[in-house]
């Protein structure tokens, strides 16, 4: 007999293969089946570069997966589309088609390709069709090995040999063989040995046949696909799978556990069923982490067992049924709560509550009144803000004047005027200093000012220091007013604000037709801003020129590299490339995925490389994000460059205008008004900001000053 290997073989090539072996075998003719295989690949050069139009592909088979000899080859030319992808038939370049003997053992085949002569691509399996696999059954019939059909001989007297074929011809079985008897069986048993050679009727019974068939052990009458009267033990895990698999829309309950109790009913005068289910169902199903729990269902025959609300979840915590009590009897029962000194409520049944009565006992978190005279025996520290007459306080040689530290949101210190000045500060190191420190929440002030001067401050080195750390949100130094913050520094820095984790050292809003931050400097030599790290601007950034500044890369220590900025009247994007055209004189230039989402009105420029290209063109416009590019020499390098329009929302919500009229306010006035011989004052921002150009011609005359009066000493000297 041939082994199972080589049945499920011959069974691979009938299916597979369809080889003029199974026409042979027809009683009737039919059309001979090719002995051709299809084979669907990609084409590519080395570089793993896409490879389109007309390639020759070599086909070779193998007994091993890196043995160089092959079994097998031929070579084809097939046509593969712009992604490189191609469809072959193997065997077709000979009438026979693939040999069948290259099958016959029933060992593995691997498969190689190679595209125009280049090296050999990583070789495949040839893999078999699922119902290629019931040739392993070819040795059995109904399952069962042919040794379970041999007929047992009549027993073998002692007498004259016998020689192996009798006289008619006939076959004698061996001398070993034993009869199997029965003395009769019963119709639906299923038969059992009760000897070595004996057969009885057993104690399993099917009724039925098919899908309805029942077995029944230690009954005739099964009421269920398999009906055991009597115990059961069952030595391994007693598994109910579930009904059928889970898909995204739903879950699915396990095959359910029934426990089932009988009850006479007088009312009926019947006996009635009450059964209980368990099931394990699904719970979160399409999330990324479903679960399950364990649920007992119940009702009374024939009703549809429906849920309790009792069930166990996958951690093992029960919740119970609407309605559960947890009654509790003996010592340490709670019969009643009586309110004492300072509390108010109580009660013996019930949901019963206890409340402070804030007659007698004051709240820390909220507002509180004392009639009389309160004494601290120690420091009184004030988070908030604290209202009071005149507050007179001096600092000694170490310590500071007034120490406010703000940690609910409102400020430290919070200046109120509506003449004069909020807050005034002067130091000989801090003019004011304010500490935003560990706020509950963002919104924090370390100094608040409101008044024609918000906040003063005027120090030899910090003019108003504020810091903000610790919670994101906490502002340093707030100012609300006319001039919102005025502070000089003569030595270091007029404001300095330091913001710390998440918070922003300084945080400028703007309403209306204002300006959030105002800067400017009368010099060259200076910078209205100066950052040093990341800016981000969300919004429109409007400019008179633009730079970018880099060490010189041919004297980095000594010089520097400036390259201005591309500007274009469009909210343009740009993306380009070099691309290698195939045999064809064509390629296909693959986008960014977001590049088409992002963009409109698309322009092109090509650019042979190395020769001239004058035929080449743009075969196919972009189109689910690439082009096409033909009338190139075969392998020709092509530099390209595709532009367009943006059309994401944010761009089509602030499209910039190319040309705009000044507003009535800012007619007659310039952005430069050196460059056209016209007055400082001819400025735009004498116009929108009068009060703080004055500001600062005032502070430019006082810093010429200074200068003049130091030079002078200077001199003197």
């Amino acid at each position: 007999m041939k082994s199972p290997m080589y049945l499920i073989a011959i069974f691979l090539l009938i299916v597979m293969w369809s080889g003029p072996l199974v026409s042979q075998q027809l009683a009737t003719p039919s059309a001979v089946v090719p002995q051709l295989v299809n084979f669907s690949g990609k084409a590519v050069d080395a570089q793993g570069k896409t490879i389109s139009g007309v390639a020759g592909v070599t086909f070779a088979i193998y007994k091993d997966q890196y043995e160089a000899a092959p079994l097998w080859m031929e070579t084809q030319n097939v046509t593969a589309d712009s992604r490189g992808n191609y469809t072959a038939q193997l065997g077709a370049a000979t009438a026979s088609g693939l040999p069948l003997d290259l099958f016959s053992t029933g060992e593995a085949r691997w498969l190689g390709v190679r595209i125009n002569g280049g090296e050999e691509q990583l070789r495949v399996l040839l893999l078999s069709v699922p119902y290629a696999l019931k040739a392993a059954d070819a040795q059995t019939l109904g399952g069962l090995p042919a040794s379970a059909f041999v007929l047992a001989a009549p027993s073998v007297s002692s007498g004259p040999a016998v020689s192996a074929t009798s006289a008619g011809g006939g076959s004698v079985s061996p001398s070993t063989a034993t009869d199997v008897t029965t003395t009769g069986g019963s119709a639906n048993f299923l038969p059992s040995f009760n000897g070595a050679s004996t057969i009885i009727d057993s104690v399993v019974e099917q009724t039925g046949s098919g899908s309805t068939a029942r077995i029944g052990i230690g009954t005739s009458t099964p009421a269920a696909t398999l009906d055991v009267k009597g115990s059961t033990t069952v030595r391994g895990l007693l598994n109910l799978p579930a009904a059928s698999t889970a898909t995204a829309s739903a879950g699915s309950n396990s095959n359910g556990l029934g426990l089932v109790a009988s009850t006479f009913n007088s009312g009926t005068s019947v006996a009635a069923n009450q059964v209980f289910h368990w099931f394990a169902e699904p719970v979160g199903n399409n999330t990324a982490s479903p679960s399950a729990t364990l649920n007992l269902l119940f009702a009374t025959a024939p009703n549809i067992p429906a849920e309790t609300g009792l069930h166990i979840a996958s951690n093992g915590r029960i919740t119970f049924a609407p309605g559960q009590t947890f009654p509790g009897t003996g010592d340490g029962t709670i019969t009643g709560v009586t309110a004492g000194a300072g509390l108010s409520g109580g009660g013996s049944s019930g949901n019963i509550t206890l409340s402070v009565d804030t007659t007698k006992v004051p709240q820390l978190a909220a507002s509180n009144a004392f009639t009389g005279n309160q004494a601290v025996n120690g420091n009184l520290s004030a988070t908030g803000s604290l209202s009071a007459g005149p507050i007179s306080a001096s600092s000694s040689s170490t310590n500071a004047a007034v120490i406010a530290t703000d940690t609910l949101g409102v400020g430290a210190v919070v200046g109120n005027s509506s003449s004069g000045t909020g807050v005034y500060g002067s130091g000989s190191q801090y003019g004011v200093y304010g500490n935003a420190n560990a706020g509950p929440g963002n919104g924090s002030f370390g100094v608040a000012g409101y008044g024609t001067t918000g906040v003063y401050g005027s120090g030899d080195q910090y003019g108003v220091f504020g810091v903000a750390v610790t919670t994101s949100g906490n502002v340093g130094v707030y100012g609300n007013a006319g001039t919102g913050v005025y502070a000089v520094g003569y030595e270091g820095p007029g404001v300095y604000a330091e913001a710390n984790t998440q918070g922003w050292a300084v945080d400028a809003v703007n309403t209306g037709s204002s300006t959030g931050v105002l800067a400017g400097t009368s010099s060259d030599k200076a910078y209205a801003g100066w950052f040093s790290g990341n800016v981000e601007v969300d919004g429109t950034l409007s400019k008179a020129g633009g730079s970018s500044k880099i060490d010189h890369p041919l004297d980095p220590a000594n010089r520097y590299l400036y390259h201005s900025f591309v500007e274009s009247p469009d909210m343009m994007n740009i993306c380009n490339g070099n691309v290698t055209l195939d045999s064809n004189g064509e390629a296909v230039v693959t986008l960014p995925g977001w590049f088409e989402a992002l963009n409109r009105d698309f322009r092109y420029q090509l650019t042979a490389v190395g020769a001239p290209g004058p035929n080449l063109y743009v075969a196919e416009e972009i189109s689910e994000n690439h082009f096409k590019i033909a009338g190139g020499r075969p392998g020709a390098k092509v530099s390209w460059q595709v532009t367009g329009i943006r059309q994401d929302e944010w761009a089509n919500a602030h499209r910039i205008p190319v040309e705009q009229e000044k507003p009535e306010l800012e007619r007659g006035f310039y952005l430069h008004p050196e460059l056209f011989g016209a007055p400082e004052e001819k400025g735009i921002l004498w116009a929108t900001a009068p009060g703080a150009m004055k500001q600062w011609k005032e502070a430019r005359a006082k810093a010429a000053a200074r200068e003049a009066a130091t030079t002078a000493r200077t001199i003197s000297r």
